[in-house]
């Protein structure tokens, strides 16, 4: 794959929008007619994108960006318990 010019970050934020909707679309219409064919579709992505970041990035970047993916989806995941689990206080 050749060398590409970055482009500006609102074009890079246009187009992976752009793509994930498309992509996102995709999957809902070959899943609609058996919904427990969602998680396969799922595995497909995972596996297309695995691909594709070893194919850009090599095995090695592609591993630290896969365990980036997972810390932030833990990270995440932590702070909303922790927002969730917190009392509402009451207004007087």
């Amino acid at each position: 794959m050749p060398k590409q010019k970055p482009k500006p970050m609102d074009e890079q934020l246009v187009k992976i929008s752009s793509v994930m909707q498309k992509v996102e679309q995709l999957v809902y219409d070959e899943t609609k007619d058996d919904p427990d064919d969602f998680m396969l579709a799922c595995s497909a992505l995972m596996a297309v994108t695995r691909n594709m970041y070893i194919q850009s990035l090599g095995v090695e970047d592609t591993a630290k960006m896969f365990n980036a993916v997972a810390d932030s989806v833990n990270f995440t995941e932590g702070l909303l318990n922790s927002i969730r689990d917190q009392h509402k206080p009451t207004i007087h």
